[in-house]
């Protein structure tokens, strides 16, 4: 056995090493114990899931002690960390809070000071040998955690918003096909209010629509399927609708830069997108243009649009890509389109931005890079 009378920093980490490799199943069953006491009056775990990455744990610290010494942290805290971030996202499918998650790091730096001063290593010596392993292990561990809870979170919350839509739709259906049977025998002087009817109808269609497309894309249910796809058919798809509406309103739309290049990207996640940004710049823009525009570079792929809105504020632009969150406009809207954007550019390894430089006009442009 390793006995360290003075403190050298090499022979200590590497006899701490030892001393973990050797006893690591004490170090597990006093680690065990102490957890399962700590944990009893909150909730029931099996031993088992309770264990889960320890054994890895400490198989791990042994090896990058004993083999690297005080280069374990700079040469090895990857693959400590690793262990660190699986182990997390156990503990949210079992139910921990994060008070538990650092708490099982503290119990077990605890035990293997203890294993370590009986073994000939003082605590003080152990501590120091394994502490900025297991801070690196506690905040991965941490920022895991945060991760998968929030996703957990975001997954349930679509799939009971995806529950809703469905029994939504249809009550829905139900009166859009009893107003058709209305329009069968309608007067002429019923035709309008059937109209009114319709558009409700349709304008709820796509409130369902729009908050189960954002869900889904929140809760990350959303995967990029690359295809090649024209440049220029991408662009007039994504355009045609916004085009429409401009030219009824009187406002120009111009697009600059199209080529006929190939792409290859996800096809209906980045027409998506960017409909959505036009769609924005024509809704906004009471009078003057939105131009569209192509930039095509070595490794990225952009797609501006700017428009003459009234311009967003700092905090706004803080926001406005955020689910439910609208400018100060008192136009309609659902507050949806760029947080779907944004998620669907992000799927992809993408970015968008915005910004409005004066008191009037917006930018917002969007970049993916090329495969």
């Amino acid at each position: 056995m390793a006995i360290v009378c003075s403190y050298d920093p090499e022979e200590a980490a590497r006899a701490v090493g030892r001393i973990i490799g050797s006893r690591r199943l004490e170090i597990e069953r006093r680690w065990l114990q102490r957890v399962q006491d700590h944990v009893a009056q909150a909730q029931a775990v099996e031993p088992t899931h309770l264990r889960d990455a320890i054994p890895d744990y400490l198989t791990a610290l042994a090896r990058l002690l004993t083999e690297r010494g005080t280069k374990a942290v700079s040469s090895g805290a990857e693959a400590w960390t690793t262990i660190a971030r699986g182990h997390a996202i156990t503990r949210v499918r079992i139910g921990f809070d994060i008070d538990q998650l650092v708490h099982e790091f503290i119990a077990l730096r605890r035990v293997i000071r203890e294993v370590a001063d009986e073994d000939g290593v003082p605590a003080a010596v152990a501590d120091l040998v394994v502490a900025d392993l297991f801070d690196a292990a506690v905040a991965e561990s941490v920022r895991s955690y945060v991760a998968a809870r929030d996703y957990e979170t975001r997954r349930v919350q679509a799939e009971n918003v995806a529950f809703l839509t469905h029994e939504l739709r249809n009550p829905l259906t139900t009166a859009a096909q009893a107003a058709a049977v209305l329009r069968l025998r309608a007067a002429p002087s019923q035709v309008h209010a059937l109209d009114a009817l319709d558009r409700g109808h349709r304008r709820l269609s796509e409130l369902i629509d729009g908050v189960l497309d954002a869900e889904r894309v929140e809760a990350g249910q959303v995967e990029p399927h690359e295809a090649e796809i024209g440049e220029r058919d991408l662009l007039d798809a994504a355009t045609e609708a916004a085009r429409r509406v401009a030219e009824a309103r009187g406002l120009a739309l111009e697009v600059h830069g199209v080529a006929d290049r190939r792409l290859r990207l996800d096809p209906d996640l980045t027409r998506s997108a960017i409909q959505n940004l036009v769609d924005n710049a024509v809704k906004y823009t009471d009078a003057g243009r939105i131009e569209v525009a192509v930039e095509d570079r070595d490794t990225t792929w952009t797609v501006h649009v700017r428009d003459a809105c009234h311009g967003l504020s700092p905090e706004e632009l803080r926001t406005i890509f955020e689910p439910f969150r609208r400018g100060s406009t008192k136009k309609r809207g659902t507050g949806l389109g760029l947080a779907i954007a944004r998620r669907a550019i992000a799927a992809q390894g993408g970015s968008i931005h915005a910004e409005s430089p004066g008191p009037e006009g917006c930018h917002f442009w969007i970049t993916l890079p090329k495969s």
